[in-house]
């Protein structure tokens, strides 16, 4: 399979382009700065914002498929660069394809959009949407449908691993004088999936699933948030985080980001264990994190 990827050169991109290139995959990769493609890909200069550079690209390498994981994250605040990004971008993507043809469309949405109140959540669910970030994702999981192209789209839970978000925002606060804080009692419940097992199904079903398809990807045990984050801090041989009224870190990290954190939701993997077989590598946080801090300790 030939595969074009988009955000290869994030947290998440790496992990993909790698298990493409395990499986024996052809792996080109959009990039905005020469040298930041994952080792053994095809750099492809360019960002979502270049129609032209797309579709050449596009023309010349007549992917398979199109893996699209660029996007900006939960925590940007800025909500004008999220839509450019992630709604935007994705129609220009989606535009790119449609004009040349002859490839899949994987979406790489997200579970993540809101506050379902501690409820499971699986792919028949109506998602709660309360955030910049939540809206774009649906709003490109709706330019994809309306595409008609050949598409799969992925909702991940919550990504951690030896990397990203996780070693920024968890391990190294933790690691810092005074400590993390978790907001609120932390009692919320947070789907997590390890990196790895997100990139095992995507490649999984881009090798396999039928077109339409919608998958959500998380581990098989939910965690309670200070749970998550005191389980990592006994990783890293710290003490446990602290409390912060969730008041006063709206104040001063914005609405938007608050509300991803202290989103209380549980999510099902039974659709994708069952259609193709996935099973994740770390089915517990319990088991993920300690590796995960390992890791970047090593």
């Amino acid at each position: 399979m030939k595969a074009f990827v988009t955000g290869a050169s994030g947290f998440l991109g790496h992990a993909v382009c790698a298990e493409l290139g395990s499986r024996g995959h052809e792996v080109s990769v959009l990039v905005r700065r020469p040298g930041s493609e994952p080792e053994g890909t095809d750099a492809v200069h360019g960002d979502l914002s270049d129609a032209a550079t797309l579709t050449s690209a596009f023309e010349q390498i007549r992917p398979d498929c199109v893996i699209h994981l660029a996007a900006e994250i939960a925590t940007q605040r800025n909500a004008g660069k999220i839509d450019e990004v992630n709604v935007e971008g994705t129609r220009r993507l989606l535009s790119a394809c449609t004009s040349v043809g002859g490839m899949r469309f994987m979406f790489i949405s997200t579970v993540v959009t809101g506050d379902a109140g501690g409820d499971v959540l699986d792919e028949t669910s109506t998602l709660p949407v309360e955030t910049a970030y939540g809206r774009s994702k649906q709003e490109g999981e709706q330019l994809v449908r309306e595409s008609r192209l050949p598409s799969i789209i992925i909702r991940p839970s919550h990504v951690y691993g030896p990397g990203g978000w996780y070693a920024e925002e968890i391990v190294k606060r933790l690691r810092q004088p005074g400590r993390m804080v978790v907001l609120g009692r932390g009692h919320n419940w947070w789907d997590v999936v390890r990196v790895e097992d997100v990139a095992t199904a995507c490649v999984t079903a881009a090798e396999r699933a039928p077109d339409g398809a919608l998958y959500h990807v998380v581990d098989d045990r939910p965690i309670r948030y200070y749970e998550f984050v005191a389980l990592t801090a006994q990783a890293l041989g710290v003490g446990p985080p602290r409390h912060v009224p969730i008041w006063l870190a709206r104040l001063v990290a914005g609405g938007d980001p608050v509300r991803a954190v202290t989103r209380s939701a549980r999510s099902s993997n039974a659709r994708i264990k069952s259609e193709l077989d996935w099973e994740p590598r770390y089915p517990a946080a319990q088991e993920g994190v300690p590796d995960a801090v390992a890791r970047l300790a090593a």
